[in-house]
């Protein structure tokens, strides 16, 4: 594996962290909150001046890793705005097909549904697709910007493997940015904060709440990393993706929970950036399934197809 990300595509990635540093960071989340018509006045013109809509993630070296690592920007300031869902679909379709939802049987609400006029919902439990017709915004406290959508309407998905396999990669680099804020909330107030005349970031407790963060923090960097690489090798299977996915879940639990526990009731607050991510993150954690759904999944496909690593796997006999 190729460890170093293309220099183009770094160099885009911190172009991409300063605009939307520009904009207000989290708070950009907080404002879409109040005014949900404000992601396409303001969010949606800088993603264009970016030409970030228009990326290709199975494009060349350069340009899917200029995707993924914008889309692990926008994760790390909870951007109300759709990405994953866009660029998951392949380029191919993109003047049919706007937008593009993973979803386990059919649902009542997809987060910023509204934002696509032609977005198809793929279902993961037998790759059935279905157009998507958005409704009213109808958010939840831990779904902002879910919006009522009808998906009773058929529809075909080509390049549907894919799309899929870009869906759950994008997924991961997104809560990854999520989770590189929420440790570094943490590890800031670890070192600002005083008790008994000394920063809290003495304590073994806040240590070792850190240093499950980082390591949890890491290892979906490492695995998302890796699992896109295979990807353009073309060497990533369900099997990969499903555990990225169970992966993905795993962290964002644990870097959320010890950073609730390292910030305290500071967490909680309204005012402070990680009760926006914790709540801006469900969504992306909940949908196609979480981690119970995923584990099933992954056992079952790794049953049918056994799996190919460190340790093989044969497929079981029927």
């Amino acid at each position: 594996m190729k460890r170093d990300w293309p220099e183009e595509a770094l160099s885009y990635q911190e172009t991409v962290a300063r605009a939307f540093h520009a904009l207000g960071g989290v708070e950009l989340a907080r404002k879409a909150e109040l005014d949900p018509d404000f992601r396409a006045s303001t969010v949606r013109p800088v993603l264009e001046q970016l030409d970030l809509l228009t990326l290709d993630f199975w494009g060349d070296e350069a340009e899917s890793a200029a995707a993924v690592l914008a889309v692990k920007e926008a994760g790390a300031v909870v951007l109300p705005w759709p990405l994953t869902h866009g660029l998951a679909v392949p380029v191919g379709v993109r003047d049919t097909v706007d937008g593009l939802y993973l979803t386990n049987g059919p649902v009542r609400r997809l987060d910023h549904a509204d934002l696509f006029d032609r977005a198809i919902a793929l279902d993961t439990d037998n790759s059935t697709a279905h157009a998507l017709v958005s409704q009213t915004l109808s958010s939840a406290p831990l779904d902002p910007f879910a919006v009522a959508v009808d998906m009773s309407e058929s529809a075909a998905l080509d390049d549907s493997d894919h799309a899929l396999a870009a869906h759950y990669l994008l997924d991961a680099f997104w809560v990854a940015g999520a989770c590189r804020t929420t440790v570094e909330l943490a590890a800031r107030h670890a070192r600002d904060r005083n008790q008994f005349g000394v920063p809290i970031g003495n304590f073994g407790e806040i240590r070792w709440h850190l240093a499950d963060m980082v390591l949890a923090r890491d290892g979906l960097d490492e695995l998302a990393l890796h699992t896109w690489w295979e990807a353009r090798c073309g060497r990533a299977g369900l099997v990969d993706l499903l555990a990225l996915r169970l992966n993905m879940i795993e962290a964002a639990t644990t870097v959320l929970s010890h950073g609730h526990q390292v910030l305290a009731a500071m967490g909680l607050c309204e005012e402070h950036d990680l009760t926006v991510i914790d709540r801006h993150v469900q969504s992306a954690l909940r949908r196609p399934g979480g981690a119970l759904k995923i584990t099933g999944q992954l056992a079952e496909t790794i049953a049918t197809d056994g799996f190919a690593g460190t340790f093989d796997v044969e497929p079981w006999s029927a």
